[in-house]
């Protein structure tokens, strides 16, 4: 294993740690947002936005790239690829997370709903 290799396999490793912490850290800020009532002292958590998982993204982009070097078969990259862009609440998917919020009470605010 060359020097290069090794410098990559650390920095492939510490992308998915941040990756999973970030994640972790924004979920629990948005569950510390979400049981927070409004009017409160308490200040609100905030997340770190779009970083975690624009890392795990790239994390992603570099393993599924090595697996395909290595022989493996890899289905739908894309899907691996994207999949850290939706799973941190603070990125892609607190974007959809939003709009099915909004969803909701839209029809929860209707008369007869």
């Amino acid at each position: 294993m060359s020097g290069f290799s090794l410098l990559g396999l650390v920095l492939l490793s510490m992308a998915w740690l941040f990756f999973i912490g970030g994640a972790a850290f924004n979920f629990q800020a948005w569950r510390t947002a979400l049981r927070a009532r409004r009017g409160s002292s308490a200040a609100p958590a905030g997340g770190i936005p779009f970083l975690p998982g624009v890392v795990g993204s790239l994390a992603s982009f570099f393993t599924v790239g090595w697996a395909l070097e290595q022989g493996y078969a890899v289905h739908w990259p894309w899907l691996w690829i994207a999949l850290p862009l939706v799973l941190d609440v603070y990125c892609a998917g607190g974007l959809l997370l939003a709009l099915l919020g909004l969803a909701r009470r839209s029809r929860k605010g209707r008369p007869g709903a």
